[in-house]
């Protein structure tokens, strides 16, 4: 069925980083005072450490690759940080970190690196989701690529979940991980059932990923403002599956069963474009 529809995926927006942050003036007086090295011959790594921050924390959505790359590059730089330097909350060397709340429209300024560490996390998933809602699913390809920013996404997502249970921020709330977590998993079933449609493979086989989507998207009836879209995924996935048991079913010669699958599809069909 190379003809199926290419259902809009969803992605996320990014966190925004409102104001600078500055690790000189605490990173040079911890280096000076705890490890007693001149704390000026290291003024060239926080100069690279600050200006890779600034880019990071302002990473654009078109570039998806080099974003990706910055957000990881700066993600793994707070990892090392926070193995050299107390700059957990009340920690010597902690500096102030400014983030928006993206769905609360609050700022929260907090002087503690595990609060930029998820900030940053959630923003590679996010990345991730507008890579795989952006890229074309017209070609095997295509649908690979998104399949894996997608499965990347969900990774983020849950990471951040089980890593920082308690995040500050209602958009890095344990609920809504999971629930993007969730999404994004579904919408890389979602690739892989297209994939498996356009390969012509057998009936049993859609019916089993179409299921194992199904499973992902029932976790998202949970959120009250998604449950629209949810159920829309759902029914349009359930015709499909009906639509394959059907043609599984003409192919054993059981007409009857046929019959009842295809009007059990258009019902689904019906259904789904009664939620819209």
């Amino acid at each position: 069925m190379e003809a199926v529809p290419r259902l809009p995926m969803i992605s996320f927006d990014l966190k925004v980083s409102p104001e600078p942050t500055s690790f000189g003036s605490k990173l040079k007086q911890y280096i000076q005072d705890f490890y007693h090295e001149d704390a000026t011959s290291y003024s060239t790594e926080i100069r690279n450490l600050e200006g890779l921050r600034a880019t990071a924390v302002s990473p654009v959505r078109g570039a998806t690759l080099a974003s990706c790359s910055t957000l990881k590059r700066y993600y793994c730089q707070l990892h090392f940080l926070q193995s050299r330097f107390p700059m957990a909350k009340d920690g010597a060397a902690a500096v102030p970190f400014t983030w928006r709340d993206t769905y609360a429209n609050m700022v929260c300024t907090l002087a503690d690196i595990r609060f930029e560490m998820v900030s940053i996390l959630y923003n590679i998933g996010a990345v991730h989701s507008y890579a795989g809602a952006s890229e074309s699913r017209e070609t095997a390809d295509g649908m690979k690529l998104a399949c894996t920013h997608f499965q990347c996404a969900a990774w983020a997502f849950q990471h951040l979940k089980d890593t920082f249970p308690q995040p500050s921020g209602v958009d890095l709330a344990p609920d809504i991980m999971q629930f993007m977590y969730h999404l994004m998993l579904a919408q890389a079933q979602e690739c892989i059932l297209e994939k498996s449609m356009m390969d012509n493979r057998k009936a049993t086989i859609i019916v089993i990923i179409k299921g194992i989507e199904e499973l992902s998207l029932t976790s998202l009836l949970k959120i009250n403002n998604w449950k629209r879209y949810v159920k829309f995924k759902i029914a349009y996935h359930t015709c499909v599956s009906l639509l394959y048991q059907g043609q599984q079913a003409e192919e054993q010669q059981k007409m009857g069963e046929r019959v009842a699958f295809y009007q059990a599809a258009c019902g689904e069909a019906g259904g789904g474009q009664q939620t819209l």
